[in-house]
């Protein structure tokens, strides 16, 4: 007699859950949904034990007699050495989504290039040829080599936001969107008037920041600052005059890197954050990072993305067909309370 396979109905059952928990759990949506760590452990836990199978994976028996094998590929020397590194909760996601969808992970640290960016292809030869499929995440990305991945119609998803060629498959966050709600809120405690601090290199989700922050402010009818986008060695304390002379009394910043020198500047000048200036930085930044304080800032949903990207890629390999978004942007969340005050 065959062994019926295990569904979602059944670990809801043992966990103790609805189904419709269990479905964004096994799916990476659980955070979306506000599902609490403790309830996505168990229900990861109660399908390992039950050997739950995706639906997708049962439709492709053959190319699943053996586990699949995903790569993880990164552009930069950057898998994590601890939890506080920046790609640790990618890496969490991406490991827990794997073991939920019964997946084995390989990750590939070629030697860098001159330029320092990781290449996937080295004599011709694609890297990443020994895995499945792809995860691949970085800073500096490697355009030409997305590309050519692309049209050899190798299996890949990118974590982050890339637009190349006719296309790829992408996971990302939607700063875009949250950029806008920030300034929402700060023009409904009454700031009027803006700077903009980015960073000189301009990828996808620096470019949605900004544009996030410039359509916001017509909606209002509000004057858009010129951006200044310099390397941290490059900000002055009179581009900080300028923006506080000009009677900016909100003020964004893209990265950490560019948020210590600026807080410091701040600091010698005499200014109060926020009584004088409130400050929100647009990504995550832990408490202690800049200083002892806490900051008003963007939430990166990284674990979510590393767990979206797992269950997109195994779904362009078992269902390669199938309709389903190929290219996400997540929801970001954001904290204003730290350093987000009143219009002085």
């Amino acid at each position: 007699m065959t062994k019926r396979t295990s569904r979602q109905a059944d670990i809801a059952k043992e966990a103790g859950v609805s189904q419709s928990t269990v479905s964004m759990v096994l799916n990476g949506t659980a955070e979306n949904g506000r599902i609490s760590a403790e309830t996505r452990k168990r229900v990861l836990s109660t399908a390992r034990r039950l050997q739950y199978v995706p639906a997708s994976a049962q439709r492709a028996p053959a190319a699943r007699a053996q586990p699949l094998l995903l790569g993880v590929h990164t552009f930069e020397p950057i898998f994590p050495t601890s939890t506080g590194d920046y790609y640790f909760e990618f890496m969490r996601g991406i490991e827990d989504q794997a073991a939920a969808e019964g997946c084995n992970l390989m990750l590939f640290t070629a030697a860098r290039h001159d330029d320092g960016v990781r290449r996937i292809y080295e004599d011709g030869a694609n890297g990443l040829q020994q895995a499945a499929g792809s995860l691949l995440l970085g800073h500096h990305a490697d355009r030409d080599d997305l590309a050519r991945l692309s049209a050899e119609h190798y299996p890949f998803v990118y974590i982050g936001h890339r637009e190349v060629a006719d296309g790829i498959a992408y996971v990302g966050g939607d700063y875009r969107t949250a950029t806008g709600r920030i300034v929402d809120e700060l023009v409904g405690v009454g700031h009027r008037s803006f700077a903009y601090l980015g960073e000189t290199s301009r990828h996808e989700p620096q470019v949605d920041r900004w544009e996030g922050f410039a359509t916001a402010l017509g909606r209002f009818g509000l004057p858009v600052p010129e951006p200044h986008f310099t390397d941290p060695e490059g900000l002055t304390a009179q581009w900080l005059d300028a923006a506080v002379a000009s009677g900016a009394t909100a003020l964004l910043v893209e990265s950490v890197s560019l948020l210590r020198v600026l807080a410091a500047m701040a600091s010698i000048r005499g200014l109060e954050i926020p009584r004088d200036l409130s400050i929100v930085v647009l990504v995550d930044i832990p408490v202690g990072e800049v200083g002892t304080r806490q900051w008003a800032s963007l939430r990166v949903p990284r674990h979510e993305m590393g767990r979206r990207a797992v269950h997109l890629l195994t779904s362009l390999l078992t269902d390669p067909a199938g309709e389903y978004d190929r290219q996400v942007l997540l929801p970001c969340a954001y904290s204003l309370e730290a350093t987000v005050g009143p219009r002085p």
